[in-house]
């Protein structure tokens, strides 16, 4: 039996300078595994756009947030009303908007990524998951002890988003852009978060919305307290002893660089660092973003990098981070960088 087309994919990210290691290390996961899909970067400031550019990476465009203001004349009067982040966040799905206005194929799906994702294995494992559906999203997966805490930043994570260009998924993603609009604050209010918080209301609202349910999409220092990470020869699983799946992708929330370390926030989130998820997840990823930052640093002066929050922002103060830092590497929850 000859296997089904891949289906028809656009990704679409954003990042500044100071994220652009990152960004630069997403494409190579995607790239790895045989993904030349289109990848539309927003790009934050002027020295990450200049890189892009000059680097003319295959099937790698870019645009500026100009791009998406003239496309929604009612997103510039908001940025002297929100912070920088949270005009960020208004623009996600008007990001989506964007891309999908220049999909010719109706079944094409845009896929939002943020900037800190690494794929382990097929990106088409997540859209075979979706198959025929308009919408897809990924819940968080609380555990119990965090769950009560953490529900007010959204049962579903706007990690990963996929959004197909038919009539179901250009509701929601109006629906979507609309709503950032209209109200995008990065402090939880009413059961409304940022651009993510609205992902709640997409199964109820919109048709065709699928969840997308392996543990192997989206894993992330939230939820690795209650899974396994085990390698073999030429895979990484996760596994809940209930189910095992393949790893396809890790959100690397929070992951900082200190000095000769790349700290992590598993801690923050209560969920140490596991052998395997040290040696078969971070420790990689570690090394592949260390020669990305080292690549980014030949190329733009130190003062032209914006440099991006620390990425758990508003859970720990400045004092506590500090300390977090140091007990992250007393406790293994850290991986050194790699100077080879």
């Amino acid at each position: 039996m000859t296997a089904p087309s891949p289906a028809p994919r656009a990704y679409a990210t954003y990042f500044d300078s100071g994220y652009l290691s990152r960004g630069l290390t997403l494409i190579d996961s995607l790239r790895r595994h045989g993904d030349e899909a289109p990848i539309w970067i927003l790009t934050l400031d002027d020295a990450a756009k200049q890189y892009l550019d000059d680097a003319a990476l295959p099937h790698v465009m870019t645009l500026t947030i100009a791009d998406i203001e003239a496309a929604e004349p009612t997103l510039l009067p908001l940025k002297t009303q929100r912070s920088r982040m949270e005009y960020y966040f208004t623009a996600t799905p008007l990001l989506m908007k964007w891309v999908m206005a220049r999909q010719s194929d109706p079944e094409t799906v845009v896929i939002y990524l943020d900037a800190d994702l690494y794929f382990f294995d097929d990106p088409s494992r997540v859209l075979d998951a979706l198959g025929t559906g308009s919408v897809g999203i990924i819940e968080h997966k609380y555990p119990p002890r965090t769950q009560k805490t953490l529900a007010k930043y959204g049962r579903y994570n706007v990690g990963w988003v996929g959004i197909r260009c038919d009539e179901p998924g250009w509701a929601c993603a109006r629906w979507w852009g609309d709503s950032t609009l209209a109200w995008c604050s990065d402090k939880p209010d009413a059961g409304r978060y940022a651009d993510q918080g609205y992902l709640n209301a997409f199964p109820d609202r919109f048709e065709g919305v699928v969840v997308l349910p392996s543990l192997g999409f989206n894993l992330a220092p939230w939820n690795t307290a209650k899974v396994a990470v085990m390698t073999s020869a030429d895979s990484v699983t996760v596994s809940d002893g209930d189910r095992r799946d393949a790893l396809v992708f890790f959100h690397f929330h929070g992951l900082r660089r200190v000095k000769r370390w790349y700290v992590s926030s598993q801690l923050v989130y209560g969920a140490r660092m596991s052998h395997g998820l040290r040696e078969a997840v971070y420790r990689p990823y570690a090394a592949r973003l260390a020669r990305a930052d080292a690549v980014v640093a030949a190329a733009i002066p130190p003062s032209a990098v914006q440099h991006r929050g620390n990425g758990i922002r508003g859970l720990v103060s400045r004092f506590r981070k500090f300390a977090l830092d140091r007990v992250s590497i007393a406790t293994g929850n850290a991986v050194k960088v790699d100077s080879r």
